[in-house]
């Protein structure tokens, strides 16, 4: 992975063809695990469903989705209030963001080619949605394998099962962390 700043507050991320690759499956799969969510969230009402109203009235199973969707307000009653009239708005953004980033990426599914690079330019206006898909797949992995606190990290690094999946949750941290240092506000994009 390599990061060049650009002018105008733009970035160009260069991924090699593996962590492409990586990055369009994990990003798949987590499409895919929010319309798994979606069809449980709908609302038939052609009305409530154009405005994005609608969703459960219990937080998700999965932990995965449990961390996505947390509950917003400690009581019970007011928190499947709260997701009943935000869910689907909330699902249907974040399906909104891994969609452009799928995008941006343009593997369409596949490894690209011989090429030494896989080019993404990333501007102030896709940042957002950068920012939103890199934390939630990051959400999602460590909920899913039990990573909460330093000492989960830890032992979760030290175990055969668990260790690459960790060291995934690193990688993304660190294209986060570089996108975001690069691109902060205020910092003279031509400094680099």
């Amino acid at each position: 992975m390599k990061l060049l700043p650009l002018p105008a507050g733009q970035l160009r991320l260069l991924l090699d063809p593996d962590e492409a690759a990586m990055l369009d499956q994990l990003v798949s799969q987590l499409t895919e695990l929010l319309q798994s969510h979606s069809s449980t969230a709908l609302d038939p009402d052609p009305l409530f469903a154009s405005l994005e109203v609608g969703g459960s009235d219990e937080m998700p199973e999965d932990p995965a989705l449990a961390r996505l969707f947390p509950d917003a307000y400690s009581g019970d009653d007011d928190a499947a209030q709260f997701r009943r009239v935000t869910e689907q708005g909330l699902l249907n953004r974040k399906l909104q963001d891994a969609m452009q980033v799928t995008s941006a990426l343009g593997l369409g599914g596949g490894v690209p080619g011989e090429t030494e690079y896989v080019e993404v330019e990333i501007s102030t206006e896709t940042l957002p949605a950068w920012v939103r898909t890199v934390t939630a797949l990051r959400l999602a992995i460590a909920a899913r394998i039990g990573l909460d606190t330093a000492e989960d990290h830890a032992r979760l690094v030290s175990e055969d099962e668990t260790r690459g999946t960790v060291l995934v949750f690193d990688w993304l941290a660190a294209i986060l962390e570089s996108v975001l240092t690069i691109m902060a506000p205020g910092q003279d994009p031509d400094q680099g």
